[in-house]
């Protein structure tokens, strides 16, 4: 009976993973009214930066060729005085004169998260109330920034999310990460949304009110964690606070990601998961029917009738995944790549019991363990270490 169990997981899957689809198309169906230039406020962008992202200048630059009405300014964090991102990231400031542009150190002893410590030292600079955060592998298109604002006034809200969408594969690797994003991720926040209320927020592309952040502590409060984006929309909607998820996306650059690569992120990812929501790291599971599928297939044997639900199940998924690309960042993707779907899918399943027993993460090159709502503190090693040092301690 087990593999006829697990092949009714599969299909159940399916179905959820379904739920989460029609979801994206509703909330993907919402557009906000665009409103007047004369109405738009000062916005402050900030581009924390860490090395050489794929397509970096290209990225850059499309926050400066924004069509916005209101004024902006741009601030670049970095860490290091020598980041290879610098030059980058001068050299497109350069040709757009016109755009105040500052550049400042950040603190990297300000916290475990080396991505808050580097935020941090770019809001300090910031000038306008109205901030807008992303990552410098974040591309925008011209009328981001005036749709996000839009969307933020028109519905009084204090923090906005947007769904991020991968672009640009040209590598499997890219294209599972691609996917994931596209189709899996985005996903999964409206589905978040339309059955739960819940808002998940995404630090890739953020926009907010500093003073609400300020009244509810500042990035003080998130500087140990790994999810601040997530914890800081809990904080905001906690305070009464509108937390929206918008309908524009926020487009990931991945051209050449490597298999390791997007395996190491999503089982980070996943290990984030398991700490903050252990219902949702569960349902993770109960969304993959591919993965479910092959395990009912090797477990009958074999059995033509379990390799026919399977080779029914991959096409009924791919085909999904195909649509929702094209809902969520308007292009398909090409059929060669897009046969990477089903083995993103076995991967994700292979690497799921990985991501339930293991705390240890690398982050932007430090090694650092999870704790309870991803609570960080440095990597001490691997569990039998952990206990033979405290064996050791104590003896002593």
């Amino acid at each position: 009976m087990l593999p006829w169990i697990v092949l009714g997981c599969a299909v159940f899957a399916y179905g959820f993973f379904g739920l989460g689809a029609i979801a994206t198309l509703r909330h993907t169906r919402r557009r906000a009214r665009a409103i007047a230039n004369d109405r738009l406020p000062a916005v402050s962008l900030l581009k924390p930066l860490k090395g050489i992202e794929e397509s970096l200048e290209q990225n850059l630059e499309s926050f400066f060729t924004q069509d916005y009405g209101g004024p902006i300014e741009i601030v670049f964090a970095t860490a290091e005085p020598d980041d290879d991102a610098l030059p980058v990231a001068r050299r497109v400031a350069a040709r757009y004169p016109e755009i105040s542009v500052r550049f400042v150190l950040s603190d990297p002893e300000y916290g475990l998260n080396p991505k808050v410590a580097n935020l941090a030292g770019a809001l300090r600079a910031a000038k306008h109330d109205l901030v807008l955060q992303s990552d410098a592998n974040v591309r925008a298109r011209p009328d981001y920034l005036r749709r996000v604002v839009s969307e933020l006034i028109e519905e009084d809200g204090a923090l906005l999310s947007s769904m991020v969408v991968g672009v640009g594969e040209r590598s499997p690797g890219a294209a599972m990460e691609n996917l994931q994003l596209s189709a899996m991720i985005a996903p999964s926040t409206c589905f978040a949304l339309r059955y739960f209320g819940v808002t998940c927020v995404i630090g890739k592309s953020m926009l907010f009110r500093r003073s609400v952040l300020d009244e509810l502590g500042g990035l003080e409060r998130v500087k140990d964690v790994l999810a601040e984006d997530y914890l800081l929309g809990r904080a905001f909607e906690k305070a009464g606070r509108k937390v929206i998820l918008s309908t524009t996306v926020a487009e990931n650059v991945n051209h050449d990601v490597t298999i390791d690569r997007f395996m190491s992120r999503h089982a980070r990812w996943l290990k984030m998961r398991a700490v903050i929501h252990p219902p949702a790291f569960v349902a993770d599971v109960f969304a993959n029917p591919v993965g479910l599928a092959v395990i009912a297939t090797v477990l009958s044997g074999f059995d033509v009738r379990f390799v026919a639900a399977l080779l029914a199940l991959v096409i009924a998924k791919a085909s999904t995944d195909a649509m929702l690309l094209r809902r969520t960042r308007g292009e398909a993707m090409p059929w060669k790549l897009l046969l990477c779907a089903p083995l993103k899918d076995v991967l994700l399943l292979a690497i799921w019991p990985y991501a339930a027993m293991s705390r240890s993460i690398e982050w932007r090159g430090t090694r650092l363990r999870l704790g309870w709502q991803t609570k960080l503190r440095p990597d001490d090693g691997a569990f039998a270490v952990r206990i033979a040092r405290r064996l050791i301690g104590r003896a002593g």
